[in-house]
């Protein structure tokens, strides 16, 4: 039984009780095995086996781009530019799909041919050895070879071969190619204008999703924002949770969105609940206006009888200023005995329009929707939005309303929100905290940073003009 068990382990016919031989692969048996007698039973089905010729394994992919290939005749004399190709083909290649070094590669080989090569009669093939080749990219013979086929079968290139599959080329005199086995270039002639179009509709995704992203983010922004500012004036609406777990889920979809026609109408969708969040402000808002107490960050401005002449309020000496501002009525409120006099408004001491300042201080102007805005527009955008965006407290804005009037606050928030970062020492908050302070002291000159602006921005020529 050993013996059995032995033989038929090595696919020898070994008797399979009184009905006969079990059929294995034949074998050639050992001399012993021929001296006890064991026949052999040739398996007559089993195909002969096929030696290995050398050609490669074709694909049907591969059939049908090599049949493609054929059909590049050649460009005219002295039009051929294979580095267009390759720069189409550098263009479109992160989203055709193809391995990594494929444009590692497919580069070496364009650069291993010369313009002629492109032109009629001739064909651009490249013949670099297996080893140059691996050598080139790193890589190992099992993963080059796998390469080499990922990108023939994407119909970046056709590898034709010669009988013994080697590759080699010679050219003549005249530099021209005579005899050439190895890389055909021609797909990437062929595939030019393909080549354009894929990459200017993936530069056309790529600018719908910065600009779809950039939306979600302002969303976000100002949904976050607006419950600060809910929560600053009051209880939060009932309806809050929701929005914010709605803004949570909608934020994480965002974030794994990857076309924009997935992003689309998430952003939609995050921009519906930035109107609501905003809507909810607006109306909480105003319910606190109305409210008979008042609140203390609005206190009465009263007008002046100040020159209308720009240079009297620029340059004039600063005792005269205050000098010219009258006393606030009685019941005007006035929280601190140090608190300094509200400033008359902008429009009648800098001539400065609040669509100008729109203009002037375009942070602000994302957050002012109307076309010709009015001061108290103005003053909504400042304390509402842009307020949380610089850093600036409630209770900061709440100050500088009493110290220096709403509009000259606001026009002290735009101010602060032209500055570059690197302008300030710590941060724009803290800027505008100390801008309070300089106008508790009766120190803060908006007018000589508003004429500086308006001159960086328009010139000189307008500021007359607008005078």
């Amino acid at each position: 039984m050993e013996q059995d068990s032995a033989r038929e382990a090595h696919g020898i016919a070994v008797p399979n009780g009184p009905s006969g031989l079990r059929v294995m692969s034949p074998v050639v048996l050992a001399a012993d095995d021929l001296a006890q007698g064991v026949g052999i039973v040739h398996d007559t089905q089993a195909m002969p086996r096929q030696q290995p010729t050398g050609a490669r394994r074709m694909s049907l992919t591969m059939l049908v781009v090599r049949d493609q290939a054929d059909e590049f005749t050649g460009l005219p004399r002295g039009t051929a530019k294979p580095l267009r190709f390759l720069s189409a083909f550098q263009e479109a290649e992160p989203y055709l799909g193809l391995p990594t070094h494929a444009f590692k590669l497919v580069s070496w080989l364009v650069k291993q041919t010369q313009p002629h090569d492109w032109e009629e009669g001739s064909r651009p093939i490249a013949w670099p050895s297996a080893r140059r080749e691996a050598e080139f990219l790193g890589l190992s013979p099992a993963r080059l070879k796998a390469l080499n086929r990922a990108l023939f079968e994407a119909g970046v290139f056709v590898i034709r071969d010669s009988d013994q599959g080697k590759r080699y080329g010679r050219r003549g005199a005249d530099g021209r190619i005579i005899e050439a086995y190895g890389f055909d270039l021609s797909p990437l002639a062929l595939r030019f204008d393909e080549f354009i179009r894929v990459a200017a509709k993936a530069r056309l995704e790529r600018e719908r999703m910065k600009a779809l992203r950039k939306r979600v983010t302002e969303a976000r922004r100002s949904i976050r924002q607006a419950g600060e500012m809910l929560a600053g004036l009051g209880p939060l609406p009932a309806s809050w949770p929701r929005l914010q777990g709605e803004t949570a889920d909608l934020v994480v979809a965002a974030k794994a969105a990857e076309r924009s026609e997935i992003l689309a109408p998430i952003t939609q969708a995050l921009e519906r609940r930035k109107t609501e969040a905003e809507q909810w402000v607006r109306d909480t808002a105003k319910s606190v206006e109305t409210n008979p107490v008042g609140l203390v960050s609005e206190p009465h401005i009263t007008s002046t009888n100040l020159s209308e002449n720009p240079s009297d309020t620029v340059i004039a000496p600063e005792d005269s200023s205050r000098a010219a501002t009258p006393e606030p009525p009685t019941d005007a409120p006035c929280p601190s005995a140090q608190a300094a006099v509200p400033q008359p408004p902008p429009e009648r001491v800098l001539r400065l329009k609040a669509s100008q300042l729109v203009d002037l201080a375009p942070r602000l102007g994302r957050y002012v929707t109307s076309e010709s805005p009015t001061w108290r527009e103005i003053v909504d955008a400042a304390g509402i939005w842009l307020r949380p965006e610089l850093g600036v407290s409630p209770s900061l804005w709440g100050e500088a309303c009493r110290v220096m009037g709403r509009e000259q606050a606001a026009l002290a928030l735009a101010l602060v929100s032209t500055k570059e970062p690197g302008h300030f020492r710590s941060t724009a908050g803290g800027y505008f905290a100390g801008m309070v302070r300089k106008a508790e002291r009766g120190e803060l000159h908006l007018e000589r940073t508003v004429w500086a602006l308006r001159e960086a921005k328009w010139g000189k020529a307008d500021k007359r003009r607008m005078s």
